[in-house]
């Protein structure tokens, strides 16, 4: 063998090594920007469902005697997490798909759910989300009909 021979088989033998750390890494680093968007996207619905449930369960919305034809602002609350029944009828009138922009969150879907404790459905509004979508689910132990109740509000993607 002579001596250009040997060079040349140690420069090959570097390339391809070298080539096939570049792409581990790239791979590597496309996984990792891949898991921060996620993260990024999760992190924005948590924060649209935890906002979405504050003004739905603990304020009257505005006007405080709203009704579909004048509201501004949705909020349900006669009380501290005491749920008003006409505003609860009001909210189910709203469209599915004008729902998150009355809520102040135009990017998302929603989904609000209202059982009893023993998980039988009071009344439900808006999009149920699907297995693929990223969502985040608050759930809020509220007083309906002078009874308590669980309130789920779905914020999706």
């Amino acid at each position: 063998m002579y001596k250009g021979q040997i060079v040349t088989t140690d420069l090959i033998l570097a390339l391809v090594i070298a080539v096939m750390i570049m792409v581990a890494i790239n791979s590597q680093w496309g996984i990792m920007l891949k898991s921060f968007g996620d993260s990024e996207s999760k992190m924005s619905v948590e924060k649209a469902a935890y906002l979405t449930t504050f003004y739905l369960i603990d304020g009257p919305g505005y006007p405080a005697n709203w009704n579909v034809s004048n509201v501004t602002i949705i909020g349900l609350a006669k009380d501290l997490n005491v749920i008003d029944q006409r505003k609860f009828t009001e909210l189910m009138k709203i469209d599915n798909y004008t729902l998150p922009t009355m809520l102040g969150i135009p990017d998302f879907k929603v989904f609000i759910n209202l059982t009893r404790t023993n998980d039988a459905t009071i009344n439900s509004t808006g999009l149920a989300p699907n297995m693929s979508n990223t969502s985040a689910v608050i759930m809020s132990y509220v007083s309906f009909n002078n009874a308590l109740s669980r309130l789920y509000i779905t914020v999706w993607k």
